[in-house]
């Protein structure tokens, strides 16, 4: 098995390409289904959760456009902080995120897709998101080539979608609707901004397909700065819209199809439910089946999952078993009856945490340049990045923290979960004889 550690891009994702994944995590299904969620905590000041939440994640992105830069390298969201933090805490940092994926994710994106076909088919909306998810666990399994090529084709479509949703919406905006911006609170615009902070954190992933990228250490940063702006622009836009024409109270807990319903034509409407809704929840559910084989093979490669869970299919070089696991799981939760703002918390707490781990991965390169480090490479300077990375850690944690107080039993059990991974990793490495290879690993 070959050591993805050290993997340069090998050509099969180009610069369009990884913007595409980006914005497909991004404005993913997460927008879609906890656009409501988010009004039902901020009201009308949902802009401005928005703009909090992108404000916290692009501190963390430049740090991770440096690390990404510098060192790329297949999973760096584990590979970073195993190297230059602390092995422990990465496994719990990519453990953590596998909870939310698996418990919060891929089965919130999958209902999402379940929810917008319902006027559409006669299935109920729970098997309609496993036909979908089961959709795109077969689709992974032919390799990251067609899944890529499939992301392309889906985000295009998704502009498309959503441009056309804001340009039709703007004319049915009432002003009135748009105020009071601080009746929830401070306390409400912030949790709210919590809620939908992984909305905007998808961007980060893409270094962890470092060893994929063609040249990897100018396309990440690059396609940085073409996929945030084009996702701030939306999600301003599309929440000005949303509260603007159906009011707070219409648009609390509800998905945008109740802004479709009002504002767009027919035709329009299956437009936007089918290449805006649909393709918003594929582009994130694709690009999910993406990333967690990653996770599975570093891991493995490290000692610290069984080999198994690395091992590739010889054609198609995809991780089967990861694959199939992964499906097994998200669709067990997804069978079970929990609320979509359950499902977009528990995806919240798994991404606030590992983006901690990265920024303190990010402080310790800048503080002890180890000899590879070349910060000239980066465009901006080391005493910006290093302030961006401060400044994250205790956002992030802030993020973590109010979510907590606002679903404690749901962060106990995320707790719960996170601490049963910790007891594995205690056991694997120190009774089994295994040894954790993370910090030997040099991602360059």
């Amino acid at each position: 098995m070959t050591d993805s550690s050290t993997q340069q891009g090998d050509g099969s994702i180009g610069l369009l390409d990884a913007v595409a994944i980006e914005v497909g995590l991004i404005v993913g299904g997460a927008l879609f289904a906890l656009i409501g969620v988010g009004v039902g905590l901020a009201g009308a000041g949902v802009t401005i959760s928005f703009a909090v939440a992108m404000t916290i994640a692009v501190l963390g992105l430049v740090p991770t456009a440096m690390l990404g830069a510098t060192f790329p390298t297949t999973c760096g969201h584990y590979r970073y902080p195993a190297r230059f933090v602390s092995p422990t805490l990465a496994f719990l940092a990519a453990w953590g995120l596998g909870i939310s994926m698996f418990a919060g994710g891929l089965p919130l994106y999958a209902l999402t897709a379940g929810e917008y076909l319902t006027p559409f088919v006669s299935m109920s909306t729970t098997t309609t998101g496993l036909l979908i998810l089961t959709l795109f666990f077969v689709l992974n399994l032919f390799g990251i080539r067609l899944a890529a090529r499939v992301q392309l084709l889906m985000f295009l479509g998704l502009l498309v979608a959503l441009g056309a949703f804001v340009v039709q919406g703007i004319p049915a905006i009432e002003t009135a609707n748009l105020t009071p911006v601080f009746a929830s609170g401070t306390t409400g615009i912030l949790v709210g901004a919590g809620v939908l902070y992984f909305t905007c954190l998808g961007a980060n992933f893409v270094i962890d397909l470092g060893g994929d990228l063609r040249d990897a250490t100018v396309t990440i940063p690059q396609s940085f700065l073409v996929s945030i702006p084009i996702v701030f622009l939306l999600y301003v836009s599309v929440a000005v819209v949303a509260v603007g024409t159906v009011g707070v109270d219409a648009m609390t807990g509800q998905t945008l199809s109740v802004v479709a319903q009002q504002i767009l034509s027919p035709a329009f409407r299956t437009v936007f439910i089918v290449c805006g809704a649909l393709f918003a929840v594929a582009t994130s559910l694709n690009a999910t089946f993406i990333l967690i084989p990653r996770y599975a093979e570093a891991l493995s490669d490290a000692g610290v999952f069984p080999e198994i869970l690395g091992m590739t299919n010889d054609r198609f070089g995809t991780a089967h078993w990861t694959l199939l696991g992964t499906y097994v799981l998200s669709a067990v939760v997804l069978l079970a009856p929990l609320p979509f703002d359950d499902l977009g918390t528990m995806l919240a707490f798994g991404g606030a945490f590992v983006v901690t781990a990265v920024m303190a991965a990010a402080i310790s390169v800048i503080r002890r340049r180890p000899p590879e480090f070349d910060p000239t490479a980066f465009p901006l300077s080391m005493r910006v990045v290093y302030g961006m990375a401060l400044l994250a850690v205790p956002l992030n944690l802030l993020l973590l923290l109010l979510l907590a107080v606002q679903s404690t039993l749901l962060f106990g059990v995320w707790i719960l979960l996170l601490a049963g991974g910790l007891l594995y990793y205690h056991l694997r490495m120190n009774y089994y004889g295994v040894r954790d290879t993370s910090s030997k690993e040099h991602p360059r």
